[in-house]
């Protein structure tokens, strides 16, 4: 390409579009738990008591490191939520949260991480022949599933007649 060819109008345009990009970067960094419960919903498919709930139990591995995080384990979580809810593409989140892409791909990879190493607190399937059939009756029992020897916990039960 010659480089006459180039409007001089064009390199300016995109030079503005960068630094308001830039700027829109610095001016939605927030705290999206201060939303609305509609908004928060609606952005992260997740209420924000339950996207706490979250926070809470990941905030120890998503502690900020030694060289000092850009984004608390909030922002991380709720990246993280909204990339993989909306099936966003990381560089609109990114625009959307004030970060850069590669922070929320580093987010993404951590919750992840991190959600992983905890499945054992909340993935619970039976261990001998007996417990998976008799968990079969049960939800069978709950809405005719069949086949079914193990769920996911979305919350802890108290008492042991509630446990599957």
């Amino acid at each position: 390409m010659d480089i006459d060819m180039i409007d001089l109008m064009d390199l300016e345009d995109l030079d503005m579009l960068e630094t308001s990009r830039r700027s829109n970067r610095r001016r939605y960094r927030r705290n999206p738990f201060e939303s609305s419960e509609e908004d928060f919903r609606y952005k992260y498919r997740f209420t924000k008591r339950f996207g706490a709930k979250i926070v809470d139990i990941l905030r120890e591995d998503l502690c900020h490191d030694p060289r000092g995080c850009p984004l608390s384990p909030e922002l991380q979580v709720v990246c993280a939520l909204r990339n993989w809810a909306r099936h966003e593409i990381q560089d609109d989140t990114a625009d959307l949260h004030g970060v850069s892409q590669p922070v929320v791909s580093k987010s993404c990879k951590m919750v992840a991480h991190s959600l992983a190493m905890m499945s054992r607190r909340f993935i619970k399937m039976p261990s001998s022949l007996d417990a998976q059939q008799q968990t079969m009756r049960k939800f069978r029992s709950i809405a005719n599933f069949p086949t079914v020897i193990g769920a996911i916990r979305l919350y802890s039960y108290k008492s042991e007649e509630n446990q599957w």
